[in-house]
């Protein structure tokens, strides 16, 4: 597995992981929320994620792992306490089976 992403390979594939919350735009992300627009729902883009906020959208799609006890994942990460966030979105793409 190639470890060399680049952070914003990275920031890509934690929108990937978590649609309905973040967007990656112009080298960004940021969050989204939902409004009702002509009885629609539409999908918006609010404040730029900042940088100390991607530990947070880590924990978001641990929390939402089907198997909490991925082997895989777990070992690699969760016994790290210290594992930054690139490190976590590197797993979790090889949990989840999102391509970076």
């Amino acid at each position: 597995m190639n470890m060399n992403y680049t952070d914003d390979q990275l920031k890509q594939a934690l929108a990937k992981m978590l649609p309905e919350t973040v967007c990656y735009e112009q080298e960004s992300l940021y969050w989204q929320y939902e409004e009702i627009r002509y009885d629609r729902p539409v999908m918006n883009r609010g404040n730029r994620i900042l940088d100390t906020e991607l530990l947070h959208l880590c924990w978001l799609i641990e929390e939402n792992l089907e198997n909490k006890l991925n082997l895989n994942y777990y070992n690699l990460i969760v016994l790290d306490p210290h594992a930054s966030w690139q490190q976590r979105v590197i797993a979790l793409a090889k949990v989840k089976g999102i391509e970076i």
